[in-house]
């Protein structure tokens, strides 16, 4: 991404992200990600091309950056704060209810898109790479027999299973039978 978000915006930066990510989710309602073009979502938006590129390279670029907007609307960044043994279920809640607050949006999107399209390839692959961060981070209580690093990928692998399998394959409907699913998952490692 062209614009560095570790430096102070000004409103009308933010103003500006939010009205570029804002219509590329809407425009996701419609239609599929691959078929969305940067002067399709200038126009829709009311901004320049340059403009556009002053922020992002391309799509996919706009697309991650829709990615972090909704890890700090989750507030997934205070990490630190949490009891190390319980971050992967507070994690998983918080994500949860983010996709349920928005279920009827994110339904929407994904008649649109593939289960293996670029938008679900490119929403796995960031999910991972967040969780997997937090977890890297996270002291197990115990000596485990495989790495540090192998466990917070599969901690992190786990939670976007099931996420995935909730709002964009949605084969489990309710939070309770996804929890339910987690636990058992993650049951033997803790």
């Amino acid at each position: 991404m062209k614009f560095d978000l570790n430096n102070k915006t000004n409103r009308f930066a933010e103003r500006t992200l939010l009205a570029f990510s804002s219509t590329m989710m809407k425009l996701l309602e419609t239609k599929r990600f691959e078929d969305i073009k940067v002067g399709e979502i200038c126009e829709t938006c009311n901004y320049p091309r340059a403009t556009f590129y002053n922020y992002f390279d391309d799509s996919y670029d706009l697309l991650n950056y829709c990615w972090i907007a909704m890890t700090q609307e989750i507030k997934i960044d205070d990490y630190n704060e949490m009891v190390p043994e319980e971050r992967v279920f507070i994690i998983f809640d918080r994500v949860y209810d983010y996709f349920d607050s928005y279920r009827e949006r994110f339904e929407k999107i994904m008649k649109n898109n593939l289960i293996d399209g670029a938008l679900a390839m490119s929403f796995s692959m960031f999910v991972r790479q967040q969780t997997t961060m937090i977890m890297l981070t996270c002291p197990f209580k115990e000596e485990h027999v495989i790495p540090h690093e192998l466990m917070a990928e599969h901690f992190s692998n786990t939670i976007q299973l099931i996420i995935e399998w909730c709002f964009l394959r949605r084969k489990i409907t309710s939070k309770k039978g996804a929890e339910k699913c987690l636990r058992y998952l993650l049951e033997n490692i803790k």
